[in-house]
């Protein structure tokens, strides 16, 4: 076996997979943890994240190599505060490897709607607070499941941050099972990013270029994130903890050899190395009883019928092992969006407020470097604490299922409105400081520009500086036009494989992008 620069003879050593597997099945558990979405965060905090991670305590230290992901900070966060007792073994378990961080920003923030600023706010925070508490893992990898797209510039900001590899499960044009109302058959759509992946390069694995040439080697799951939660129990899925199915446990050989053949079938037609990668984590399961042990039965019976051998892993060391085959995978620049769209638009004042939260705390912030306000000063070094610690609040807001508006009302009345209304007034007194005292030569920021907007026969227009569009209420509300301020081209009927240029589209496309008609 060719040793890479990313290490495929260690990290296999150090899985443990034998030096003439050809074919290895890994499997990374992780839980996926929202904030707020159905429940308010300390509903979720008393309803499921305590025994979750609890049981991620008592599993990791029957299991001595076993290994549990954790894909954000914001609950990891909670439960360190609130459990004193477990901070050293945590703490060693971080920095041996044991609990691996999938991402590390506060949240698994939507890359679309939130400030580019707040974004890397996010991963930058999360980062340091693991710093500031002895946990020394560096940001490779931005596992985002769940996220409803994400933005084409996704390879540029993360190389930026330092992140090399990302993960996601919904793209444009997939299949998701119990949201899709046709069956899996239609899927995935003609003229998607999903088809460009799954039927044409087949491929789960590609390097993803951004328009600026940076490059991030990405894995797709095809099958969900959560497509290895039952290979011990007898059902569909599992969700909340709650089995879609039976829920009585199935730990025996023939049980787990027959998931573990299932998921290889689904997953071998799209990988183009040695490597297949089953995710096990839908929303708030708590760890699989016996996972090291029932894998170890596994190899040691049926790996020398079958070929396939199966490890618990991380996802880190899936790309790590799929880096080292990089020539093979495709290498492609697409924008995979849109996956829903009603996130767009829904809760406007969920929307604004983010973005004046942001905008205003951005401001304080340069009218202070701007006057070079350097740390001695105590007021100045008050201030910087104020902002630094409402931004460590405020990015809550920047989760897939906040600033989106996915939420039902009674989370968004209970919880996340009455937040943005705290983060907004601390941002505006931390402002009108800076600005009284710092600010008494600085120009005040021109009004934003106020979208026009008519009703006519059933369709809304909506112009702004930047674009135009038009709502139809005979097609659902769907847009139906979208054109730039420079050109009557509209931007939903351009031809297939026209390439537009920045200036061409208002800002909607990169220079050099490649525009799927249909």
């Amino acid at each position: 076996m060719e040793t890479s620069a990313y290490g495929e003879t260690d990290v296999r050593q150090r899985l443990g997979i034998p030096r003439d597997a050809e074919r290895v099945l890994i499997f990374a558990e992780s839980s996926h943890w929202d904030p707020d979405w159905m429940f308010t965060s300390e509903e979720y905090y008393r309803l499921r994240i305590r025994r979750v991670l609890d049981g991620m305590v008592r599993w990791l230290d029957r299991e001595p190599r076993r290994v549990y992901s954790i894909e954000c900070m914001y609950f990891f966060r909670m439960y360190w505060e609130r459990n004193p007792e477990n901070r050293e073994t945590l703490r060693r378990w971080v920095n041996e490897g044991r609990i691996r961080f999938s991402g590390s920003g506060i949240n698994t923030p939507d890359s679309i709607l939130p400030e580019l600023e707040a974004v890397i706010r996010d991963y930058l925070h999360g980062q340091e607070w693991l710093r500031s508490h002895g946990m020394e893992q560096e940001p490779r990898l931005a596992y985002l499941p769940d996220n409803f797209g994400n933005t084409p510039a996704l390879p540029s900001v993360l190389r930026a941050l330092g992140c090399e590899y990302s993960a996601f499960s919904r793209i444009d044009g997939i299949f998701f099972p119990g949201l899709d109302y046709f069956n899996s058959g239609n899927y995935p759509l003609a003229g998607s990013s999903a088809e460009l992946l799954l039927k044409e390069c087949r491929s789960a694995d590609f390097v993803w270029r951004s328009g600026d040439g940076s490059e991030i080697t990405c894995h797709l799951n095809p099958f969900t994130y959560g497509q290895g939660d039952t290979i011990s129990y007898v059902g569909a899925a599992r969700w909340m903890g709650m089995v879609i199915g039976l829920p009585l446990p199935m730990r025996g050989r023939r049980h787990v050899a027959k998931k573990i053949a299932g998921y290889v079938r689904q997953l071998e037609r799209y990988a183009r190395t040695p490597y297949m990668f089953c995710p096990i984590g839908f929303d708030f399961n708590q760890p699989i009883p016996h996972l090291a042990a029932m894998l170890d039965d596994y190899n040691e019976a049926v790996y020398p019928h079958t070929g396939v051998f199966a490890v618990n892993a991380a996802l880190e060391d899936y790309m790590d092992l799929v880096t080292a085959h990089r020539d093979k995978l495709p290498v492609l620049s697409i924008d995979p969006n849109p996956y829903f769209t009603g996130f767009y638009s829904s809760r406007p004042e969920m929307k604004q407020r983010c973005k004046a939260i942001a905008t205003t705390l951005i401001a304080a912030e340069k009218l202070m470097a701007a006057r070079e306000v350097a740390g001695e000063d105590e007021a100045a070094e008050g201030l910087w604490e104020e902002i630094n610690a409402t931004w460590d609040e405020a990015l809550m807001s920047n989760h897939h299922d906040f600033i989106t508006g996915t939420s039902p009302n009674r989370v968004w009345e209970k919880e996340q409105k009455p937040l943005l209304v705290a983060w907004q007034a601390a941002a505006d007194a931390i402002l009108d400081q800076v600005f009284s005292r710092y600010g008494e030569d600085a120009e005040p920021a021109p009004p934003p520009a106020v979208p026009e907007w008519t009703l006519r026969d059933g369709v809304l227009t909506v112009r702004t500086p930047h674009y135009t569009i038009a709502l139809d209420e005979a097609a659902g509300g769907c847009i139906t036009r979208w054109s730039g301020p420079s050109s009557d081209t509209d931007l939903l009927s351009a031809p297939a494989n026209d390439v537009v240029a920045y200036e061409d589209r208002g800002g909607l496309w990169r220079m050099g992008y490649e525009y799927r008609g249909g």
